[in-house]
């Protein structure tokens, strides 16, 4: 039996100002990688609220792993986030008291990966972003790139089946950006669909990444994106 797609969005339409007015259409499957161009960080929030069953439909429907978010009950739908990493436009908060239970908290909360086994994996995540191992105590005592990493560290926790990174303020940082690649890659290597939704930063500009969807999410439509031809 052929598994569903990661991702379906159907001729889904979303109540929401940031939204296009035409119905949206995407499907990704295992491995896939969406980049996606949008005009800003809300519009972009938006788009993965859309994805993740967050913001209600007037037609269409988005599906996960299969399982439409408007139809699925409220504690189904919260064990189906647990399969989500997201990596939001906003690192972690500087008034946060304990970064190592916020990066943690998603994957103990909807998923049964035991605790040890998280910090484990967390810790090894957190060499491949540049920190010295998972941090501990109060966000006020890390650098904003720090925070930044820890936040990644977060998005791929626990193997999610979908990532979603929002136009992330750590690929402007270019050994940020190459771990994120790195980390990425391998993730789609496990079976997990990434989207990265930028906005005329590195990722948009950089041949090494390499997407199987190039779209633009505007104001009326998600469309396909053609680069132009190399120079020789």
């Amino acid at each position: 039996m052929t598994a569903p797609p990661t991702l379906a969005i159907e001729a889904a339409c979303g109540v929401g100002e940031y939204l296009p007015y035409a119905p949206i259409d995407l499907v990704l499957s295992e491995g896939d990688f969406a980049l996606i161009e949008v005009p800003g960080p809300r519009r972009g929030a938006s788009f993965a609220n859309l994805c993740t069953g967050l913001i209600p439909l007037t037609s269409g429907c988005v599906r996960f792993l299969g399982r439409d978010w408007q139809t699925v009950p409220d504690a189904h739908a919260d064990a189906l986030r647990g399969h989500i990493g997201r990596l939001f436009h906003q690192p972690l908060r500087p008034e946060t008291r304990d970064v190592a239970s916020r990066v943690l908290l998603a994957r103990l909360h909807h998923t049964r990966i035991p605790e040890a086994a998280l910090r484990e994996e967390a810790a090894v995540l957190a060499l491949r972003f540049g920190l010295p191992g998972l941090p501990v105590g109060p966000a006020r005592l890390l650098s904003p790139p720090d925070l930044r990493r820890a936040a990644c560290v977060r998005a791929f926790l626990g193997r999610p089946r979908l990532a979603i990174l929002e136009l992330p303020l750590a690929a402007q940082h270019e050994d940020m950006l190459s771990a994120l690649l790195d980390v990425g890659t391998e993730a789609r290597g496990q079976g997990a669909a990434v989207i990265w939704l930028a906005n005329a930063g590195p990722a948009l500009r950089n041949r090494a990444v390499r997407p199987t969807h190039r779209l633009r999410l505007t104001d009326a439509a998600l469309m396909p994106v053609r680069l132009p031809a190399r120079v020789a």
